[in-house]
């Protein structure tokens, strides 16, 4: 039997148990002028598919967590600017509603689901009360807010708008140089209050940053020595999901 015939015979009987890894087909061209290289190449082939002896150890491979980590839900920060006026009540029930006052605001928050949001932060204010001697004083006026926000999609409007409600509780304090007794109704100290807002919401395209603008007021809590005072303002900024 020729030298071809039998190279393609072997070739017909070996090539399905080729493995993945076997080294190039040499040339099959021009075989009956191979030369003892050629010969001894194809030999090399031939011996390489050929499986490889095992050696070493095989070693326990820890088995990794089942199942899937629960994904981690969004959280925000926002800076705002903010303007409200205190309006205090007097024991006779007499009101008395300062000027507006401008400050910053800070939040910082979550996601319960993905509508629901809770959120906390810091405002502070700089207000003046009018004193018994007939002057101003200049007060300072720190609100930590805290609850829940609601981001709803009002119907045929895109996902990235929303109409927010807020419900809350703050703690106000107020303080200065001037004394309790320059006042006829004074507020200074830690008062606590009620907390709402409701206003719109909408996410800049493509990004992180969502910018809003509310209505929101507080309410102090009824009864007690502490005097009653309420406000209300505007509350706008910038909010960054990560």
């Amino acid at each position: 039997m020729k030298l071809s015939a039998v190279i393609l015979v072997s070739l017909a009987l070996l090539s399905p148990l080729a493995p993945a890894g076997a080294q190039t087909l040499p040339d099959m061209h021009n075989q009956a002028s191979w030369g003892e290289k050629d010969k001894q190449k194809f030999l090399k082939f031939l011996k390489s598919n050929q499986q490889m002896p095992v050696t070493g150890q095989v070693k326990n491979v820890a088995a990794g967590k089942r199942g899937r980590a629960a994904p981690r839900k969004a959280r925000y920060f926002a800076l705002n600017l903010v303007t409200d006026s205190l309006t205090s009540v007097a024991g006779d029930g007499k009101t008395k509603t300062g000027k507006p006052a401008f400050g910053p605001k800070a939040l910082a928050g979550g996601h319960l689901f993905s509508w629901v949001r809770y959120y906390g932060g810091l405002k502070y204010t700089r207000i003046s009360r009018d004193k018994l001697d007939g002057t101003a004083a200049k007060l300072s006026h720190l609100e930590l807010p805290a609850g829940i926000e609601f981001a709803l999609i009002p119907l045929g409007t895109p996902h990235t708008r929303y109409v927010l409600l807020r419900f809350g509780v703050s703690g106000h304090y107020v303080y200065g140089s001037a004394k309790s007794s320059d006042f006829q109704t004074s507020i200074k100290g830690w008062h606590p209050s009620w907390n709402a807002g409701l206003g719109y919401e909408w996410q800049i395209s493509n990004s992180n940053w969502r910018t809003h603008l509310l209505a929101e007021g507080y309410r102090s809590f009824g009864g007690g020595k502490t005097p009653e005072f309420y406000g209300i303002g505007l509350t706008t900024g910038l909010a960054y999901t990560f």
